[in-house]
């Protein structure tokens, strides 16, 4: 398939419908706490806890133009940065075979990732199996057992912590199998011995954004509920991100955090914002981390009966959540391009199959956008995974594979 057909086809994609059961765009994990050493602690229901944190420890009052400045970075399209040296894929991944095992594979993201995925390995030229799971963990010692069995070159852990299976890898690297994690935690994130290596991503710069953001949409006054999740390994880096930035341009500005772990989301988020909102009368923006629970977020507001009355401002571009910019109930969407990271993750999946080294920082320069509602008709309509971002990717990665 030509450049210009393979555009066409991600241009196409629609992302699926999110459900009930939609959980976290990245695994679960062990996260360092959210709250600093001025924070209090306040206990809540279902598994969740709160701390407040306010920067005041730097001097002077918020740098609007300095916040400002990051936020107009993000929202110029990204640009392609070769992740390693270029190869031959159809050639040496023929009679190869990858498997990727997600968290789970009702997550949106996983199945925006494991089809772009798909297409490619038919593309290039080598077996790509998805193992199906619904985020279960002995489903996904099955999935390495059959890859052991069936003697797979490599196994792509999708948001899976590799701790949580760390003797079936063993196992799997003694058959001769890689074992690659991808789209589970950041750069503060140490690469353990158990696998060949990851795609991490610079979730601290994610948090940086959505701080500056918030501290630009208030005019240097946020009175905000951040809601994280402290089992998935991306959320210590989101937090330490988001904190620096308001201690660096915001010391004013005051930021409460509300941990609701993954399976919770679909009651939690709407409970920790509603309560939030009662606590608080002052609260004037909400950012849920991840927009696979803005939609609970925007419920709990409309509970409070400050629809249209409180900011919200969210990361990851899933279709869904940028329908919900284009309609008025995000302010904010920190876009991250779903297709190019899948394409970005499978090169790392084939760079481990062939006996390449993967780069320690082969993702330091991720697809981040900005979506406002002045830009998030170039999403599509309806938003798709890829849209909007350019498209400098496409050639990008079939010149790294040697693909015409």
């Amino acid at each position: 398939m030509g450049i210009n057909q393979r555009a066409g086809r991600i241009g196409s994609r629609r992302m699926v419908t999110v459900t009930a059961a939609v959980a976290a765009m990245v695994a679960l994990g062990a996260c360092g706490s959210s709250s600093d050493s001025g924070s209090t602690g306040t206990a809540a229901d279902s598994g969740t806890a709160a701390a407040t944190t306010t920067a005041s420890d730097a001097a002077g009052g918020a740098n609007i133009a300095a916040a400002q400045a990051i936020i107009d970075q993000y929202s110029k399209e990204p640009t392609f940065t070769p992740p390693g040296e270029a190869f031959d894929a159809a050639k040496e991944m023929s009679g190869k075979k990858v498997m990727s095992i997600p968290v789970s594979s009702q997550i949106p993201l996983t199945q925006v990732i494991t089809t772009e995925q798909a297409a490619q390995a038919k593309r290039i030229g080598f077996t790509f199996k998805h193992w199906q799971n619904q985020g279960k963990s002995d489903q996904w010692v099955q999935g390495i057992n059959t890859a052991i069995a069936e003697k797979y070159d490599a196994i792509d852990l999708l948001g899976i912590d590799p701790k949580l299976v760390a003797p079936q890898l063993t196992k799997a690297r003694a058959a001769g199998v890689k074992v690659v994690s991808t789209h589970l935690a950041g750069f503060g994130w140490t690469i353990p011995p158990t696998i060949d290596g990851a795609v991490r991503l610079p979730y601290e710069e994610v948090g940086k954004i959505l701080a500056a953001w918030t501290i630009v949409a208030t005019q240097g006054k946020a009175d905000a509920l951040a809601i994280v999740a402290e089992d998935l390994s991306s959320t210590a880096d989101v937090v330490k991100g988001m904190k620096d930035q308001f201690a660096a341009n915001c010391p004013d500005c005051k930021v409460e955090t509300a941990n609701v772990p993954t399976a919770q989301w679909a009651t939690g988020v709407k409970e920790q914002v509603s309560a939030g909102i009662q606590r608080n009368p002052n609260l004037n923006y909400v950012i849920p981390i991840y927009d696979a629970m803005s939609q609970f977020a925007q419920a709990g507001i409309q509970v409070a009966g400050k629809t249209g009355k409180i900011g919200m401002a969210t990361f990851n571009g899933t279709p869904f959540a940028l329908k919900m910019v284009a309609d008025g109930q995000l302010e904010m969407n920190l876009g991250e391009n779903e297709v190019w990271i899948a394409d970005a993750m499978l090169d790392a999946d084939m760079r481990a199959a062939t006996g390449r080294k993967i780069p320690d920082t082969d993702y330091d320069k991720a697809p981040l956008l900005v979506f406002t509602k002045d830009n998030v008709a170039s999403a599509g309509n309806p938003p798709t995974a890829s849209d909007g971002y350019g498209d400098s990717y496409v050639a990008g990665f079939d010149q790294l594979w040697g693909l015409k």
